[in-house]
């Protein structure tokens, strides 16, 4: 399994922060995961841990997901990165 880090903008970082809807979809692809936001942008990563890339493929498609990134502000694009494992 991968580690995985996606970047995206929101609308609003406060409503993003205070949103509780990543922890019920994010455990259902990965072990856990980080924020991470550039400074005074409304910017964000969040860096999963070992990733099922099938399901984080089969969950990021679900209306539960559509609903979510819009109660948090989420605005497209995302960007994914994949972690090159073996890569030094």
């Amino acid at each position: 399994m991968s580690n995985v880090v996606a970047v995206h903008t929101v609308g609003n970082l406060e409503t993003w922060l205070g949103e509780d809807n990543r922890p019920g979809l994010f455990k259902q692809f990965c072990s856990s995961y980080r924020l991470y936001r550039l400074p005074n942008q409304a910017k964000v990563a969040i860096v999963w841990e070992n990733v099922d890339m099938a399901k984080l493929r089969e969950i990021l498609g679900t209306a539960k997901a559509a609903a979510a990134k819009k109660a948090d502000t989420v605005l497209d694009s995302i960007e994914l990165f994949v972690e090159l494992e073996g890569a030094r």
